[in-house]
């Protein structure tokens, strides 16, 4: 049958659970005159009331199952008339019951006994109320829990994209970085063996560091810093005296949280759009500010037009920051100086 290969699919034991607390709700409400008439009366009305209202809830709910129905409102017709006709042989057998209790009262009473027709058609009339009632309910109870689903969905979809963006990012810079590095490597290995041996022990940390993965895609401050120096102290070995950079960050925020992989791209950024010399060195500063983590830099653009580029990469990380925070990634181009800052995220 259709309800048994697809109810494992929905949350049947959760929607009876709320189904049977509204139906206790709906049915008190209801009956609630009772309850200064006759005490009996009232706990035997609220008792079938239930029963018969619970009932016919059930029933649709295994019927939208069955046909695989997200949205009772828009199901097609055969739905909704084999959910009328379900809930008008409950209706009937409640109404059934209430005469049979004696628990009608005496306009309903006057009516059945005028003929068979008025008793189908006061069961009529009572299905049609309670299927409706009982259609909105189902349509609130099945569409918040797509909803849910839905919104669940997404959340795992950003955290796939981001994840294949932070793969992508390293895989943008690991082979240009690679094959500089092991240029350098080779040209101090010649002239410097001690140096060598030192940008060989640093290039494998910042390997090591640059592979970082974990669940929720960030990382902690410390961590970011620690990328960064460490590729920073690469390229000084490899430029020298054009490039000078400054990291002053309070050690409370290194247990904060960045996404992977987020500073090291903005100084990469700074190496690769800029020209410097020994004459004119280039000057990186990574500092911490009221929250914030900011990467500046002096301004001389290389002639080439890499400008795209360099917007690209700071629209993704606005993009990959928009995940966790708002407003968490500010640009300014001022003259001769570039910053971004980015927000630190608490742990």
């Amino acid at each position: 049958m259709g309800f048994f290969r697809n109810k494992h699919r929905y949350p049947l034991k959760y929607w009876i659970k709320r189904s049977a607390v509204f139906s206790l709700c709906i049915v008190s409400i209801l009956v609630i005159d009772s309850l200064y008439k006759d005490q009996a009366r009232f706990w035997l009305n609220t008792a079938i009331g239930f029963l018969g209202f619970f009932s016919i809830i059930i029933f649709n709910l295994i019927l939208h199952i069955h046909f695989e129905v997200k949205d009772p409102v828009k199901s097609p017709i055969k739905v909704k008339v084999i959910g009328f006709v379900l809930t008008f042989s409950i209706s009937l057998a409640m109404l059934a019951l209430s005469a049979y209790l004696g628990m009608l009262t005496h306009e309903e009473c006057r009516i059945i006994r005028g003929s068979s027709l008025n008793f189908l058609l006061l069961s009529g009339f009572r299905a049609a109320i309670l299927n409706f009632i009982v259609l909105l309910w189902l349509y609130f109870l099945m569409t918040d829990y797509f909803k849910n689903q839905l919104e669940l969905e997404r959340s795992k979809l950003d955290k796939l994209k981001e994840r294949a963006v932070n793969q992508m990012l390293r895989q943008q810079v690991q082979p240009h970085f690679l094959f500089n590095a092991l240029s350098s490597l080779k040209s101090l290995i010649k002239k410097d063996s001690a140096m060598a041996e030192s940008y060989l022990l640093q290039l494998s940390d910042y390997l090591r560091g640059s592979f970082m993965t974990s669940e929720d895609g960030l990382a902690t401050v410390k961590q970011e810093l620690d990328l960064c120096e460490g590729y920073l102290s690469m390229q000084k070995i490899r430029f020298k005296e054009a490039i000078r950079y400054d990291i002053q960050v309070s050690e409370a925020v290194y247990n904060n949280l960045l996404p992977i992989f987020s500073l090291q791209p903005l100084v990469d950024n700074a190496l690769k759009h800029n020209l410097y010399t020994t004459e004119k060195p280039l000057h990186i500063c990574i500092r911490e500010e009221s929250g914030w983590i900011i990467v500046s830099n002096n301004v001389c653009l290389r002639k080439t037009s890499v400008e795209d580029n360099n917007n690209y990469g700071l629209n993704n990380l606005k993009e990959r920051f928009s995940y966790y925070l708002k407003d968490s990634v500010i640009i300014r181009e001022d003259g001769p100086a570039f910053e971004v800052r980015v927000k630190i995220i608490s742990a």
